[in-house]
């Protein structure tokens, strides 16, 4: 007899399976409902350290240059009257000076030298741009002679007030004055109202001051260089936050005391609603600025309150704080400036939590709702679909990964019966396709670092020692306007790729082109060994180049082009520039700006190659050069000698090398001022060689200085054209 026991209960293989698939789908979208509230609370907090970080960034880098502008100005013009090339006692070039400077230096607001005699000058730039040149004179009666200019670049001063018995407070009575001379030494003001156009207070600022010795040792005076803080406070404008959020500095005083220096509402032209920064000035001397505890913005305020009274100590590094204004939360940071020897100043930044991230939290929200509405769906499709669906992704997966480690070999798209999977493939071969094309707009070795260093490029420089290569085509829109535009875009392809190729090969990054120009960096992203070098030989090799490709042209009707280059080695600010949505790679600064006339000089000594005195000294071993010329270019005060490529020293010719040596003792003969023996060293080699033009150049110039020589203190220097 056979026992049986109680019947089982049986479940279809496609319930057992269906069954199975929602738990885990359920236990799945539980996990990631969690999990993705915990990442948007992390992510808010997160993003919201890296926006302050990377703005707190920008003033800092903001100021840290301007603080750089008027030290720097400060230290070559007490240079310049220390070593006697100014006398302090001429107001006239002085002021001159001080106002071509404020010209070329934007950030600055204020250039002024103070005698203990009461003798003052000043050149001032108000709100509205105006530029302005004030002399104060004592007399023998014991008045002070005002007299007030205004400046417009090009034409002669027009005269503005002419005030014989001026009431103006002698510059030997302002504190500015005091605190400099019994600093002994260049230093930094706290922040101060100045003495404008006239005789009244005008605007807040800063000086950088220093007492000025004379060529004997003795104290002559007190020269500044100064900006406004109104200048900060629209630069702070500029500084986007987010809604509801603000940027701001203080200072602290030596007594302890927090002033608000900069606030975006400072520069805003509506009055109405204009933070005075230079209210009240309580001392009678125009020194006291808003202090923290009467500012009229509430969040600063309260911003400031569990912080205390003693922010001396505040370091360099951003502070985070948290806290609550009229109902609304706001998270914040705060650092101290962290210049040696600069003002003691704090950075602060203030975000809107709820304005900035809340649509961050409600999109986590939403996809929790998502994720739960979506497990009934899945589950009807996961018995059929999900061997099929896996093995798809899988193949997708790979796919993504290659393009991760930027393996961009083009594969047709992984097969699938769905669309969505299908359209994922194919956008995954799309990406793969736009990728390849962006590679030719981004240096390699950039994307190489970013993909070695596995982190997100974000706003950000560093000052590094580059050599900028910059190069145009001679007339090429003339030439442009005579071309098809199949054929122009052709001719103008072939010759960038001959250009870039020899760039590369010679260990150079091509950082842009600028229509038919070329900007190339050696030093960054990677530094090599020479770059210096590396640049000058890819110069010769694209001139060898080029000549090859006008030979082909000729042979096809296509015009004969030719290039001009400027090279120059030097500092420049190098990385990420732009917004965070948005990034470009690439320097700037004074180095980018000569390499760049550089490249224009070519035009008027008739050459195809300069380099600067700095990036010859760093070849000459190796590269063949004549000297030029000592040219001041746009945008520079002092000189610098060029030199003109030749050739690679091991395969430089006789004649070459006769050249080079010739024109280095024709330009000690110019800069000897022995005009008649220079002019007729000039000559000997135009005897040689009659279309050299910079010979031709010098020599006339030799000429007009033996007609009408240069003032005693010529120091060589040409001013190129503007």
């Amino acid at each position: 007899m056979r026992l049986r026991g109680p019947p089982l209960l049986r479940i279809s293989f496609r319930a057992t399976l269906l069954t199975l698939m929602l738990a885990v789908l359920l236990t799945a979208v539980t996990l990631l409902a969690v999990a993705a509230y915990l990442y948007a609370r992390f992510a808010v907090q997160d993003l919201g350290a890296q926006v302050i970080t990377q703005a707190s960034e920008r003033v800092v880098q903001h100021v840290q240059h301007a603080l750089d502008v008027a030290e720097d100005e400060v230290d070559t013009v007490g240079r310049l009257i220390a070593e006697g090339w100014i006398d302090p006692d001429d107001e006239e070039r002085l002021s001159t000076y001080f106002a071509a400077a404020l010209e070329a230096r934007p950030s600055l607001s204020y250039m002024s030298f103070s005698m203990p005699s009461g003798k003052y000058f000043h050149a001032f730039r108000d709100r509205n741009g105006t530029l302005t040149v004030l002399w104060l004179t004592p007399e023998e009666d014991g008045s002070r002679h005002l007299r007030e200019f205004t400046v417009v670049s090009g034409k002669p001063w027009q005269p503005l007030r002419d005030i014989p018995n001026s009431k103006r407070t002698p510059p030997f009575e302002r504190p500015y004055y005091k605190e400099i001379v019994k600093a002994g030494k260049p230093i930094w003001t706290e922040s101060y109202v100045f003495l404008g156009s006239g005789e009244s207070l005008d605007v807040p600022g800063v000086s950088r001051g220093e007492p000025v010795v004379g060529p004997d040792g003795k104290f002559v005076g007190v020269l500044t260089a100064d900006f406004d803080l109104y200048a900060l406070s629209r630069f702070l404008r500029g500084v986007t936050l987010g809604p509801d959020s603000v940027s701001f500095m203080l200072e602290i005083t030596r007594d302890g005391d927090r002033r608000v220096i900069a606030h975006p509402s400072a520069a805003d032209p509506d009055e109405s609603s204009r933070i005075d920064l230079a209210h009240p000035a309580t001392d009678g001397e125009g020194m006291v600025t808003i202090r923290a505890e009467d500012i009229a913005d509430a969040r600063v305020a309260r911003f400031l309150e569990p912080l205390g009274a003693n922010l001396s100590g505040t370091p360099s590094t951003l502070q985070e704080v948290q806290f609550e204004a009229d109902g609304q939360i706001y998270v914040g940071g705060y650092r101290h400036l962290g210049r040696e020897g600069g003002p003691n100043w704090i950075i602060g930044m203030l975000l809107h939590e709820d304005g900035v991230f809340g649509d961050v939290q409600r999109m986590a929200q939403l996809m929790v709702y998502l994720g739960f509405g979506g497990v009934l769906l899945a589950a009807v499709l996961s018995a059929l679909l999900s061997k099929r669906i896996a093995s798809n992704l899988g193949a997708i997966s790979e796919e993504t990964r290659s393009i991760g480690q930027f393996r961009l070999d083009p594969k047709p798209p992984v097969p699938s019966r769905i669309r969505e999977i299908s359209t994922l493939a194919t956008a995954v071969e799309e990406m793969k396709t736009g990728l390849r094309s962006f590679q030719k707009y981004v240096p390699a070795d950039l994307v190489r670092l970013l993909l070695e260093s596995g982190e997100e490029a974000k706003l950000g420089a560093e000052r590094t020692e580059v050599t900028v290569y910059f190069s145009d085509l001679v007339g090429f829109t003339s030439i442009s306007e005579t071309l098809p535009p199949d054929t122009l875009v052709k001719l103008l392809a072939s010759y960038l790729d001959e250009m870039t190729g020899e760039i590369h090969r010679h260990g150079g990054t091509v950082d842009k082109f600028i229509g038919d120009g070329i900007m190339a960096l050696w030093g960054a992203p990677r530094s090599l060994d020479r770059d210096a070098l590396g640049a000058c030989r890819a110069a010769l090799a694209n001139r060898a180049r080029l000549a090859d490709l006008r030979v082909t042209w000729a042979q096809e009707g296509l015009p004969l082009l030719l290039t001009r280059t400027g090279i120059h080695t030097g500092s420049a600010m190098v990385g990420n520039f732009g917004s965070p949505s948005r990034l470009d790679y690439t320097a700037i600064g004074d180095t980018v700006n000569v390499a760049s006339r550089l490249e224009g000089l070519n035009q008027l000594y008739g050459t195809d190659i300069l380099i600067s005195d700095v990036t010859q000294r760093a070849v000459d071993d190796a590269i063949l050069t004549r000297p030029i010329d000592k040219v001041a270019v746009k945008g520079r005060q002092e000189g610098l000698m060029i030199y003109a490529l030749l050739g690679e020293r091991e395969a430089s010719s006789e004649e070459d090398i006769a050249l080079a040596r010739a024109s280095a003792e024709a330009m000690e003969l110019y800069f000897s001022r022995k005009w008649e023996a220079a002019g007729a060293a000039f000559t000997a080699i135009l005897k040689q060689s009659p279309d050299d033009k910079p010979a031709l150049v010098m020599r006339d110039r030799c000429k007009a200085f033996r007609n009408s020589p240069p003032p005693a203190d010529w120091d060589g220097v040409s001013h190129a054209p503007k």
